[in-house]
């Protein structure tokens, strides 16, 4: 038995902390430069937004240029040149752009789809940091084809909501000279500061893709990310804004078929249903917060969930894909983060109008309201949610409210509270509480820590959680030490808890060189050590990893890691309800090798290969092949297969999983997408189709056709399960 204690925990903590005041001692401060300055010019002419730029007004307006490269030459001028003008008017801002090619011929614009992340395109973004903090921004992307992407970005970045989505104008042509952009932004799709004069901040990001070219007109230093809006430059000429926008009403109306098949001993049953409700109600209290209700919220167009193979004894994360929640998201957000891997969130949506298992039926909402917005340095967001019976699942309230305050040039620290309650005696009610801060010093060291705690009838001890984490990022080495603990009684039934009565000490270090070399453009050598006990110090898992990667020029990407593992299994569980785990102490080690083509190939995607020897006392072999086709602009396939082959010394099995997108795109407006699924260990089928038609910004009509098959034979079971949605939203603004 694996005898090692808390003790070692401390160790590896100070040796991790050593090794982080070394680096702070020997770190070199970054370039320094004063911010740059671009300036809209106000204008009464009508902009047609066509892509020509032909209005006299753009040539009042004055040329922003001179982008430096990021990648490949860090502070070099861009290899190709671009011009970006700005003009306003009393309702919107517009950008004119102007990107010159010398080969014209190699422009890759692939993408229709919006809020694709446009990895195969080339592309041109801005970003906007309204109120001039530095931390939040929204962000506008285009790419040849005139595809729109938008996001809010929140924490410099830390979350970037890609589900935003707002009313906005993009045209894009391209020439034998290059290709042209021009976008329009109503400021009622914005949040604005009251001031008469304002000044916010702004950025500009082209992509080329064919290069691997990414280059900025500020945020141009390595160690920065585009959405890192401290690094921004300053947009000035604006005065007398007004958003525009009162109340924004939008309803939807909704008819389905459903038709459930079961073998000769269940009666098919077919039900057809129709209804009408609230998609959103949006609200422009002020300038600067914005109420949004929903009643009788429907999600039907809501992507389904990716099959996963679950090898492991804790549940599966799966992100929040609901607009009404996804909105602002960021705002709301409490925790380690980590996305998929993070270990604790106070709040997460998902608990909210879904069932715990997957399979089943969503819990109907009734109503919602959620409240957002900043002033003086103030970021609020209010969240209450009204959920009816299901099943035996009583009427249950969902609220949360958070508080932040911005410090010092990039830091802050907030508040939360949260609090799931019913009326029904037995179904107690579960509440949480936690504060956190963030702190920013130099470029790129940091120190985060929160400290929470949950309340609930019988459970008045050991219900706190808390972390402290330091952390240096820059573009030339990584090092993090962080400890938390979460104590046994600590259940926010309103968030992400997977795994409980814990302390767990990490520590990480990555250099990530550049050498002078044609061929290759960085390397990243990474070593990560997890060490995880019970509140008693008793060794529970410990994880130690190394991965070696290598990034070329033409964006090609090889890494190769090796994990050694060790996990302590105090009581019986099964994989996958078909292999039992023994207690007892578990050691073994992978190997584990990843392709990542450059995303600037018609072909690009993943292959991934992995193998486990001694997993749980057997071994396990992985293979992972998720290609990207692009033949043309209107269609894009990515067949995602994983093959697994687990053995122990309780029996094996094979897994086939297909997680299947194919989309085409009959313009920006007409859009399609199908997913198809199949899970061999569950024997489910799954297909799900979506024709989407964006008849005007923001409003959407939605063909649905979802079927889910179960090939298991089953005397009692239901087999086949289809169903036929058609939606329509329609917008009105006062």
């Amino acid at each position: 038995m694996i005898s090692e204690t808390s003790a070692d925990a401390d160790s590896h903590f100070r040796l991790a902390l050593a090794l982080l005041i070394a680096v702070f001692s020997l770190a070199i401060p970054g370039k320094t430069q004063g911010p740059r300055n671009a300036l809209a010019v106000q204008t009464a002419d009508a902009i047609r937004i066509d892509g020509l730029l032909d209005e006299a007004a753009w040539r009042q307006a004055q040329a922003v240029t001179e982008f430096f490269q990021k990648d490949p030459h860090e502070g070099e001028i861009s290899s190709e040149r671009t011009e970006v003008r700005i003009l306003y008017t009393n309702s919107s801002i517009y950008f004119g752009i102007r990107c010159y090619d010398t080969e014209p011929s190699h422009i890759l614009a692939t993408e229709l789809r919006r809020d694709n992340d446009f990895a195969n395109d080339d592309s041109i973004s801005v970003i906007l940091d309204t109120f001039h903090d530095r931390r939040s921004a929204f962000q506008f992307r285009t790419n040849p084809q005139g595809t729109q992407y938008d996001a809010l970005v929140t924490d410099e970045g830390r979350i970037t909501d890609v589900n935003w989505d707002e009313q906005w104008a993009s045209v894009a042509k391209t020439d034998d000279g290059g290709w042209t952009a021009e976008i329009e932004i109503p400021f009622k799709s914005l949040r604005l500061s009251p001031k008469e004069e304002q000044s916010w901040g702004i950025d500009f990001e082209r992509v080329i893709r064919r290069k691997n070219e990414f280059t900025y007109w500020s945020n141009y230093h390595r160690g920065f990310n585009f959405t890192q809006v401290s690094q921004a430059g300053n947009l000035n000429g604006l005065k007398g804004l007004t958003a525009g926008l009162t109340l924004r009403v939008k309803p939807f109306v909704k008819s389905a078929i459903t038709h459930i098949d079961g073998d000769p001993l269940v009666v098919s049953d077919v039900g057809s249903l129709s209804d009408i409700g609230l998609e959103d109600v949006k609200w422009r209290i002020t300038s600067d917060f914005t109420a949004d209700f929903t009643v009788n919220t429907d999600f039907a167009e809501t992507d389904v969930d990716a099959q996963v193979l679950n090898l492991t004894r804790f549940p599966v994360f799966f992100p929040e894909k609901r607009e009404f929640f996804v909105e602002g998201a960021g705002i709301f957000d409490y925790g380690p983060g980590g996305g998929a891997a993070s270990e604790m969130k106070l709040f997460f949506s998902r608990r909210i109008g879904l069932s715990p298992d997957p399979q089943r039926a969503t819990i109907p909402i009734l109503a919602g309201g959620k409240l957002t917005g900043k002033t003086n340095g103030w970021t609020v967001g209010l969240l209450d949610v009204q959920t009816d019976q299901f099943d035996k699942i009583p009427k249950r309230n969902f609220s949360v409210l958070r508080v932040k305050k911005d410090l010092f040039a990039r830091s802050n620290a907030g508040i939360i509270a949260t609090n799931r309650d019913s009326a029904v005696s037995g179904d107690p009610y579960n509440r949480g509480v936690g504060v956190d801060a963030n702190f920013f010093f130099l470029d790129h060291f940091s120190i985060q820590g929160f400290a929470t705690s949950t309340f609930s009838p019988g459970k008045d001890k050991d219900h706190w959680a808390g972390r402290i984490r330091s952390f240096w990022d820059s573009d030339f080495v990584f090092v993090n030490g962080e400890h938390m603990v979460l104590q046994r009684n600590f259940n926010p039934e309103m968030g992400w808890l997977p795994r409980g009565d814990m302390k767990k000490t990490r520590a990480q270090f990555d250099l990530k060189p550049r050498p002078n070399n044609e061929l290759i453009r960085q390397f990243f050598l990474r070593s990560t050590l997890d060490y995880i006990t019970n509140q008693a110090g008793e060794l529970e898992t410990r994880n130690q990893d190394f991965s070696f990667e290598t990034a070329f020029q033409s964006g090609d990407r090889v890494i190769a890691r090796y994990t050694h593992m060790f996990d302590r299994i105090r009581r019986n569980f099964s994989i996958q309800n078909r292999l039992p785990v023994a207690p007892g102490d578990h050691t073994w080690e992978f190997a584990q090798f990843r392709f990542i083509p450059s995303s600037n190939r018609i072909l690009s995607g993943e292959v991934n290969i992995r193998r486990e020897w001694g997993f749980y006392g057997g071994q396990n072999t992985e293979f992972n092949w998720s290609p990207l086709w692009k033949p043309t602009p209107r269609l894009s396939i990515n067949p995602t297969y994983q093959w697994n082959r687990v053995k122990l010394a309780s029996g094996k099995f094979t897994s086939n999983l297909i997680n299947s997108q194919v989309n085409y795109a009959f313009s920006n407006a007409w859009l399609t997408g199908t997913t198809l699924q199949y899970n061999s260990l569950a024997k489910l089928v799954v297909v799900n189709f979506r024709l989407n038609y964006i008849y005007r910004p923001g409003d959407d009509f939605f063909l649905i056709y979802n079927e889910s098959r179960n090939l298991a034979d089953s005397p009692t079971g239901r087999l086949v399960n289809r169903s036929i949605i058609a939606k329509i939203t329609h917008s009105w603004d006062f």
